[in-house]
């Protein structure tokens, strides 16, 4: 029997060789051995009956290990949907700095307009900005990088942004894979959807995808219909994306100009 601190080689009932998990590789092995890979132990016991005699007492230990491993295995579960989402929060996060400081500065220069110099902390916050917006490049690059693997087709047909946006928005790419389109349609739009639904106020027509230039520069009188066709490809894309098929991420953006056409006309 194989326990979640180690495991024992008995030979005639007697315990001849002994594996304690090492605590800095407990998690990794643990989570090996549930998936049915008891290959890694293979260094350690034989084909032999595995017996374990004892119990350990370190409660601290057991409990350390069960938090660990429940993080590994959701780190798991939402796979790399989970990096690109918080590499988007970084982004995120990143611009608002930067706007912040912009607004700062804008603040120190009303001041030197009048003194005619400029502050060293002016000059801190101007070197910051710069750099930050270095950063900001860089994680942009990354997040079209992991885009481009997790999910192709809609990052070709929305963007690389607007598709992690709708990946984090929806909770992942499985739940996005699942959401109708009208649902994908008012992704990011909830506080006026419920208010719709509290007040009967107007119905939003569009959430995170208003953003893409195709519906944000469409004119207003036709704005909902293209927000539904480009819903509906978003979800086309989401699933063949989820499911790995191939790649159709031109013949989707040529089905969606080519409606968009059709609509102007």
């Amino acid at each position: 029997m194989i326990k979640w601190y180690g495991a024992f080689k008995v030979v005639d009932g007697k315990i001849v060789d002994k594996f304690i998990f090492p605590d800095e590789e407990r998690v990794n092995i643990l989570r090996e051995l549930k998936r049915g890979n008891f290959s890694i132990l293979s260094d350690f016991i034989g084909d032999d009956k595995i017996l374990i005699e004892g119990e350990i007492k370190d409660r601290r230990a057991l409990i350390s290990t069960a938090i660990n491993l429940a993080k590994l295995e959701m780190v798991d579960r939402l796979g790399e949907d989970y990096r690109l989402i918080e590499t988007l929060h970084t982004y995120d996060d990143i611009i608002s700095t930067i706007n912040l400081l912009e607004e700062r500065l804008l603040e120190w220069e009303k001041i030197e307009e009048i003194k005619d110099e400029e502050d060293n902390i002016q000059i801190l916050i101007r070197e910051e900005v710069q750099r930050l917006k270095e950063v900001r490049d860089k994680v942009s690059s990354e997040i079209e990088r992991r885009a481009g693997i997790i999910c192709p087709n809609l990052s070709h047909l929305v963007g690389p942004i607007i598709a992690a946006k709708l990946i984090a928005s929806a909770g992942g790419l499985k739940r996005l894979a699942k959401l109708p389109a009208s649902t994908i349609q008012v992704l990011g739009a909830e506080e006026a959807f419920f208010r719709h639904l509290r007040t009967g106020a107007k119905c939003p027509k569009h959430g995170i995808i208003f953003r893409v230039p195709i519906v944000r520069n469409s004119p207003k009188r036709i704005r909902g219909k293209i927000a539904r066709t480009l819903a509906s490809k978003i979800a086309i894309a989401a699933r063949v994306d989820y499911y790995h098929g191939e790649f159709i991420g031109d013949k989707l953006k040529d089905e969606l100009l080519k409606r968009v056409d059709e609509v102007k006309k």
